[in-house]
């Protein structure tokens, strides 16, 4: 039975001595010292590199440097997370070759919290949207000691909220309503996904997901379609999504 190369230069790196020997068993190749001493010669695995961004992937994957691969798999791991694995390799395992990690803001759902600082969260970490502005107006104007519940729904609610300098009117709180937060990769479309608005006294409101995290196989979706984008042509590429 014949060596590998990865056999041969662990076999350089570690300094056999003449009277050392090499065994085979089930598969698997040991270095044996002449006390009787053993010690398994296996594959040096390839180390990942870690990126940030899907076109940090895709200039990686167009410019790899890898021996004699065969084909590459992107696996899309949810909506913040891609990997790039090698093909089977003689110990039947998979290299990692890249890990792509998505830069995102945290946003804190299902958490009441003052109206001010909602209305800094919304502008800065959503995308705009018709229910958005919606909110903003009533969190931008509302007069906070009056939240008060319509109904015994636990849904409906309705504020007193200024118009003009000195008169006043009861809206009716949003719900539900569409967001679409910062959640995936900025190089794809941002889900856009149902959340519940409610608001209690003192001002606060919060907002909660609706859509039993639906949105995470869009965005995983929008990931593919993107890679299908701009690795077109390349045929060794497998996208599992």
């Amino acid at each position: 039975m014949s060596l590998s190369k990865e056999a041969i230069q662990h076999i350089q790196n570690t300094a056999i001595e003449p009277e050392d020997r090499v065994i085979y068993e089930d598969g698997r190749s040991f270095i044996v010292d002449n006390e009787g001493y053993g010690q398994e010669i296996t594959r040096q695995k390839v180390s990942k590199i870690v990126l940030n961004t899907l076109t940090s992937m895709v200039d990686f994957i167009k410019n790899i440097d890898f021996v004699d691969e065969q084909k590459l798999y992107l696996n899309i791991d949810g909506p913040r997370e891609v990997y790039l694995l090698s093909s089977l390799q003689s110990d039947n395992t998979r290299d990692t070759l890249a890990r792509v990690e998505a830069i995102l803001p945290n946003i804190q759902f299902d958490r009441f919290k003052l109206a001010e600082d909602l209305v800094i969260e919304l502008q800065a970490k959503f995308l705009p949207t018709d229910d958005r502005e919606l909110i903003l107006q009533v969190l931008g104007n509302l007069k906070e000691e009056n939240v008060k519940n319509l109904g015994d729904d636990g849904v409906s609610q309705s504020v007193t909220i200024k118009k003009g300098v000195t008169s006043l009117m009861d809206v009716k709180v949003p719900n539900p309503v569409q967001l679409a937060p910062f959640r995936t990769f900025h190089e794809v479309q941002q889900p856009t996904s149902p959340f519940v608005f409610r608001m209690k006294e003192g001002g606060q409101g919060a907002l909660f997901e609706a859509d039993g995290q639906g949105w995470k196989l869009a965005a995983i979706q929008n990931i593919k379609e993107f890679f299908e984008k701009e690795l077109a042509g390349m045929e060794n590429i497998i996208i599992l999504a």
